[in-house]
């Protein structure tokens, strides 16, 4: 479409319409869609993850870390780095301790907090959110093994496309 004339949002939203035929929901089919350029555009995974290894570096011993998280991805992302961190029965007690992590978090809550039905009444743009939050333990890190995990997410942001 784009080689015939140059197009804007509406006329994406058509294009997407008339490639996307099922409507599973009651969100517009396109939502996802611009959600997704969205992240890429905005290389938010990247920004996640480099967001919460530093804050962990600014945070003093004793400090709680709160993080809101508006969809799937990034709440796999939180959740995965403050469990990961937080738990010592998450490595099998076979493995040799040095291959164990490092506990750096102490996780209060394992479910995260989210809206109430009132709250979302009010604010129905908070029926996604979800606040998760852990207390800083100690100094010592190793954020290796959560860069990993998610490298193919932050290859996908660094993908370069030409015009």
């Amino acid at each position: 479409q784009r080689n015939v004339n140059q197009i804007n949002t509406e006329d994406l939203v058509n294009i997407i319409e008339s490639v996307k035929k099922f409507k599973k929901s009651k969100i517009n089919n396109s939502t996802k869609i611009f959600q997704a350029l969205r992240i890429y555009v905005n290389k938010e995974i990247n920004e996640l993850i480099n967001g919460l290894i530093n804050s962990f570096n600014l945070l003093s011993v004793g400090g709680v870390l709160a993080v809101v998280t508006f969809h799937s991805l990034e709440d796999r992302i939180v959740k995965f780095f403050f469990k990961n961190y937080a738990e010592s029965n998450n490595s099998s007690r076979y493995l040799p301790e040095k291959d164990k992590n490092i506990i750096c978090f102490k996780l209060d809550k394992k479910k995260p907090i989210t809206p109430s039905i009132e709250e979302i009444k009010i604010n129905p743009s908070s029926r996604s959110a979800k606040l998760r939050y852990v207390t800083k333990i100690s100094d010592e890190s190793n954020f290796d093994d959560f860069k990993k995990k998610f490298k193919h997410l932050i290859d996908i942001e660094n993908l370069q496309f030409n015009k």
